[in-house]
């Protein structure tokens, strides 16, 4: 009850993301992604998230049913840059971390990067199925995605291992929307930055936060800005292989961007985590999903939204690289 009752409160002092799902296991979590950001979809969820990450991380999400009238595709990769020289200084912290406990801290990267670009098409059939202004409207994305993370030096007690992380991310955006009634062709380009915050308390609990379109510029139709956007999300691992993250977006309800957002998930390792379980909520609407190791450096995961409009199957492929 005190683990649960320190969750939520934390909950309030966390982090952050951008409205919708980026990758097959953040869906099967109910998108609940800025406080955990472990992976290489950071850079969409939460840029600061980049900087925990080991090693070089890639994937590929698809949505693979009903693609005619709704075709959704993302890629995503993370990097880093090392120290060059290690300070020879001794430290009663590292000597403890790499001579005493038996999971010593792996190298820390000096700065980190991720890029993701994601395209996102809906036919006038699917906008029929919405309907209200997209009736019979077409709708193209394309969504390019850079970010780039940090660790700050704070001090810290003995072994708990705080750590503060920070980052930036740049969008580019273009949202090409065909009218049929109109027969009318309108192209709206979007640069906007923003920056995330993750703080990991401890190994369990970590909190983050981000906030979008700080800097905003606008071209073509309908140039008005989105408005800056708060979010805030948090991760506790229950077990070492359990943890549940919860995020709330947009909570300062800016009016011209993206509607408030709440998501619950959960995921849960088995089979010495060769199997994952994952299961969330959106809005109080339910996802599920799995993911399954298949080589050592190759996850395949699997993610199902029961959506207003379409139920969406999204499969992604995850390969770590060192």
């Amino acid at each position: 009850m005190a683990g649960l009752l320190l969750l939520f409160t934390i909950f309030f002092v966390a982090s952050v993301t951008d409205v919708s799902a980026q990758s097959a296991r953040s869906r099967g979590m109910g998108g609940a992604f800025i406080g955990l950001s472990d992976d290489e979809s950071a850079t969409f969820y939460n840029p600061a998230g980049l900087s925990q990450i080991q090693g070089r991380e890639a994937s590929i999400q698809a949505k693979v049913n009903e693609r005619d009238i709704y075709d959704w595709t993302s890629m995503a990769f993370t990097g880093h840059i090392y120290e060059d020289n290690v300070e020879s200084k001794f430290s009663i912290t590292d000597y403890l971390e790499h001579n005493i406990l038996e999971e010593p801290v792996p190298r820390r990267p000096k700065y980190s990067y991720g890029v993701a670009y994601t395209e996102d098409h809906r036919s006038i059939e699917f906008g029929n199925l919405v309907g209200g202004e997209y009736q019979g409207v077409k709708r193209a994305v394309k969504d390019l995605q850079l970010a780039f993370g940090t660790r700050f030096p704070i001090a810290r007690r003995m072994l708990a291992r705080e750590q503060l992380y920070g980052g930036i991310k740049l969008r580019m955006l273009s949202v090409d929307r065909y009218i049929k009634s109109l027969l009318q062709h309108s192209k709206r380009d979007i640069f906007s930055l923003g920056f995330g915050l993750m703080y990991h308390y401890n190994d369990r609990l970590t909190g983050g936060l981000t906030v979008d379109n700080l800097i905003e510029d606008i071209s073509g139709a309908n140039t008005g800005k989105n408005g800056v956007t708060l979010n805030l999300g948090t991760a506790y691992k229950i077990t070492k292989g359990t943890t549940v993250a919860a995020d709330a977006i947009n909570i300062t309800n800016t009016s011209k961007a993206n509607d408030q957002q709440y998501r619950l998930g959960v995921e849960k390792k088995f089979v010495e985590n060769d199997l994952t379980m994952r299961i969330g909520a959106l809005n109080g609407t339910l996802t599920l999903g799995f993911g399954m190791n298949v080589l050592p450096h190759i996850r395949v995961d699997y993610s199902f939204y029961d959506g207003d409009v379409v139920s969406e199957h999204h499969v992604g492929a995850h390969v770590t690289f060192d």
